[in-house]
């Protein structure tokens, strides 16, 4: 069921995420295999950060408003 959304995903986001429990971990590569853009939203640098197209760093309090408003 996951992989099937990851295959239709045009951007994948984690937030908040250590990059170290899997299968979480693996979906960053599962969603770009299929095209989607990758973002990361994190405190600091996480195990999959090379992974992802972009990471921005910094709280979450902070980076997902600003982010949001960016998509609106």
């Amino acid at each position: 069921m996951i992989e099937a959304a990851l295959e239709r995903c045009e951007l994948f986001v984690a937030i908040g995420t250590s990059g170290a429990v899997y299968p979480a971990a693996g979906f960053v590569l599962v969603a770009a295999e299929y095209g989607a853009r990758t973002l990361e939203l994190n405190l600091a640098e996480s195990e999959i950060t090379p992974l992802f197209d972009e990471t921005r760093l910094g709280p979450a309090s902070v980076l997902v408003p600003e982010w949001v408003d960016e998509l609106t």
